[in-house]
């Protein structure tokens, strides 16, 4: 900058109109000159932060190109949402991999692989107490017989890439090693198989951007069960 300062002020004539008083115009001036390329490079870094979904100052433009309109949501989660989608381009299609996209939206998603092989249908309710058992006492709301955890009622969505059928869990073990479970948390029995998985409520705002991701970063053979509860906010 004192390289510029001097440059500029050899090109001015010498004569005492053109003297640099302090706070005199001239001496603004010169100032002025001696900013702008702070000015420009900082902007210029700016600009290259741009070129990034997560740190742009346009996230309308980045929702644009990959046709996502999240317009109400503040504006640091419409960039974790773009950086999402940004990072589905880098490949990968592991449960961790999915997992880490989709926790840049919620950070309690789970996503479980269906090992060692258990029935899908059986992952809506767990049996946690039942008469006899030594620590609970009858009489205590817990230890009736045929304590449950879970809904019958609570019915998963089913997504796949196939859509030439219903979506629906076929009866063939072998199919069922390629579902892979969306959810908050999972319970095991003493060989590790699931027996019940616990869904995440989440609100409906998200529901057609996790789906999207989900499609996009799964195998293709293989069919997500998502254990989401949407709820309108």
């Amino acid at each position: 900058m004192r390289r510029i300062f001097e440059a500029v002020k050899a090109l001015l004539p010498q004569s005492r109109a053109f003297a640099l008083h302090e706070e005199g115009n001239i001496y603004l001036f010169m100032q002025a000159l001696c900013a702008l390329p702070e000015e420009i490079r900082a902007e210029a870094g700016l600009v290259f932060l741009d070129l990034f979904p997560e740190t742009s100052r346009c996230s309308e433009k980045w929702e644009g190109v990959f046709a996502l309109y999240f317009t109400r949501q503040e504006e640091e989660k419409r960039r974790e949402i773009l950086k999402s989608v940004w990072w589905m381009r880098r490949g990968g299609q592991s449960a961790q991999f999915l997992q880490d996209v989709l926790r840049l939206i919620d950070n309690r998603i789970c996503v479980i692989e269906n090992t060692p092989l258990s029935n899908p249908r059986h992952s809506s309710v767990v049996y946690k107490a039942v008469l006899g058992n030594s620590i609970m006492k009858c009489g205590e709301d817990q230890a009736v017989c045929g304590y449950r955890e879970g809904s019958d009622s609570f019915v998963p969505a089913i997504i796949r890439n196939d859509a030439s059928e219903a979506y629906t869990i076929h009866n063939e073990p072998d199919y069922w090693g390629n579902c892979f479970y969306i959810c908050e948390r999972v319970e095991r029995d003493g060989d590790g198989r699931l027996l019940y998985v616990l869904p995440r409520r989440l609100s409906a705002a998200w529901r057609n951007h996790i789906e999207y991701i989900v499609l996009k970063i799964k195998p293709v053979q293989s069919t997500a069960i998502v254990f989401i509860e949407w709820v309108n906010t």
